[in-house]
Order: structure tokens, then C-alpha cells, then sequence
């Protein structure tokens, strides 16, 4: 084969490698946007995973002994947030204020924290501005663990309340 002729059948193969690995890269793109380590995706109608480390920070004089010795004590949750409903805000716009729905949770919560989160482990979910509020025993009035989590990810806080109002706190730091 002459010189030319082999230098033209590797810069057609080398082509078809370039070509072969867009192709492989943009099908994995793809298939990693199915969940989104921000929580933005849900604005574009996409749903996201999340994971959340908390810390007891603080706990108030209305918790009662049944919360003492929580202080200090650290629990991780993790999140699948479904999208938001087609009859909520348009797919692919960044604005999506008011935007609801679920989201399914695991992790491992404290004890004297357990009866503060819906049994079926399903939270219901809110955006207002920059941020996601999301209710972990949504069906309840009193007894609620509550998160409140920059979209972006980032450093948020929880709160548990009951009918005494708010009884312990912390900090929670959201991400992958």
C-alpha cells in the first residue's frame, strides 16, 4: 500500500474513533442526567437524588426529656425527589416557585427522631425562591421533621416540631 493511501485509511479509521467516542459519551451523558446531585433538575422537570447530612444542634426546653441526649448526634438521609406534576410549572424553565411534590427517603434518623417521619417514608415537597421545603411526615399536624435545603445544594437546616412549636434543630448540608 502506498504511503498515501495507508496514511488516508488511519486518518478515516482515526474519524471513526472520534466519531464512535462522541456517540459513547453523549449516550452517557444522557443516561447520568436521570438524577441530578442539585436539586435544579426539578425545574426542568427531571427527577433528583440528594443526600443530606444533619447534626442535633440544638434542642429547646419544650422537647421534654424524650429528646435529651440528642444534642450533638449527626444522620444522614437520602432523597429521590420525583418532578414536579406537567400541570405545574413548564419543563425547562428556571422558574419554578411553588413548584410540589414527593420524594421518597431512607437514612439513618435517630431513634427519638423515627416517629417524626412518615412510615411509608414519603415526604412531600415545596420550592419557594432559591430553596426546597420538605415535610417528612407530610399527612400529620404535630410531629413533624421538616428540611429546608438551598436548590443548589449547599448548607440548609431541619426543624422538628409538634404542638409545643419547635423543639430541635441543626444544621443540614445537602449534595451527592
Amino acid at each position: 500500500m502506498p504511503i498515501s493511501s495507508h496514511s488516508a485509511a488511519r486518518s478515516r479509521v482515526s474519524l471513526a474513533l472520534v466519531a464512535a467516542a462522541a456517540a459513547f459519551a453523549s449516550v452517557a451523558a444522557s443516561c447520568g442526567n436521570r438524577t441530578d446531585a442539585t436539586l435544579t433538575g426539578l425545574c426542568e422537570g427531571r427527577e433528583a437524588t440528594h443526600r443530606v447530612e444533619a447534626v442535633v444542634d440544638t434542642l429547646l426546653p419544650f422537647g421534654g426529656a424524650a429528646l435529651a441526649g440528642l444534642k450533638g448526634q449527626r444522620f444522614e438521609l437520602r432523597f429521590t425527589f420525583a418532578p414536579p406534576a406537567p400541570t405545574g410549572p413548564a419543563a425547562g424553565t428556571a422558574e419554578c416557585q411553588g413548584a410540589m411534590g414527593t420524594a421518597r427517603f431512607a437514612g439513618d434518623l435517630p431513634e427519638k427522631l423515627r416517629n417524626a417521619v412518615a412510615s411509608d417514608s414519603t415526604a412531600g415537597w415545596r420550592i419557594e425562591g432559591d430553596t426546597i421545603l420538605v415535610d417528612l411526615n407530610p399527612r400529620t399536624r404535630d410531629n413533624n421533621l421538616v428540611m429546608s435545603l438551598p436548590l443548589a445544594g449547599g448548607r440548609g437546616h431541619w426543624a422538628l416540631s409538634t404542638f409545643a412549636g419547635e423543639v430541635a434543630r441543626g444544621a443540614a448540608t445537602g449534595g451527592r
